[in-house]
C-alpha cells in the first residue's frame, strides 16, 4: 500500500531474510540465506547504506538467523555456519567493519537471538556450550570470553531484547 517504502528496489534480495538490525548511523544489515542483494554478491549477510547494497567481505558459509549492532558498530551474526569471511567462526560472529572474527571457540549450536547491552552480547538459542562455559541456551560475550547466564533457561532461546540494564528472553 501506500504506507510501504520501495527504496530498496529491484531485484532486492534473492532469498530469505530472517534479521535486520540498524546501526547508530542508520546503516541496514540483512542476514538470511541468500547470495545477491541489489545484484552485488553476497553470502547470507549484506549491507544497505540508504542507497547500494554490499558485502560484509566474504559473509557466511551458512545461513543467518540473527543480527546485533554495539555501541562501537561491530555487527554480530548468528546462524547456521562455521566460517564467516574465511575464518572459522561457530554459529556466531564479528564484522568490526573491515574483517570477520571469531568469537573465541564459538557455540556448540544455533543462536536464534542475539542483543546488545553496551560492548557485551548476548546470546540466545538451543546450545549448552559456550567458549568451552557450561550454558543452557543463554550466554554473554564481553569481547574476550563467554560466561554463563545464571543456570540459563530450560528451552529454546527464540528472542532476546536489552534495555540497557535488563536482558529479556522469549522462546519455548
Amino acid at each position: 500500500d501506500d504506507h510501504w517504502d520501495g527504496t530498496f528496489g529491484v531485484p532486492g534480495i534473492d532469498g530469505d531474510v530472517a534479521a535486520l538490525v540498524v546501526d547508530s548511523g542508520g546503516i541496514l544489515y540483512a542476514g538470511g540465506t541468500f547470495t545477491t542483494a541489489g545484484g552485488v554478491p553476497v553470502n547470507n549477510v549484506a549491507r544497505w547504506d540508504g542507497s547500494d547494497w554490499s558485502a560484509l567481505g566474504s559473509g557466511t558459509n551458512g545461513g543467518v538467523d540473527a543480527l546485533a549492532v554495539d555501541s562501537s558498530g561491530n555487527v554480530y551474526a548468528g546462524g547456521w555456519f562455521s566460517s564467516a569471511g574465511g575464518v572459522p567462526a561457530n554459529y556466531v560472529a564479528r564484522w568490526d567493519g573491515t574483517a570477520w572474527s571469531a568469537l573465541g571457540s564459538g557455540l556448540d549450536g544455533h543462536p536464534w537471538a542475539l542483543a546488545t547491552m553496551g560492548e557485551d552480547l548476548d546470546g540466545g538459542g538451543v546450545f549448552t556450550d559456550a567458549g568451552g562455559v557450561v550454558a543452557r541456551n543463554v550466554a554473554r560475550w564481553n569481547g574476550s570470553s563467554w560466561s554463563a547466564l545464571g543456570t540459563g533457561i530450560g528451552g529454546d532461546v527464540l528472542a532476546l531484547a536489552a534495555d540497557g540494564t535488563n536482558l529479556y528472553a522469549g522462546g519455548f
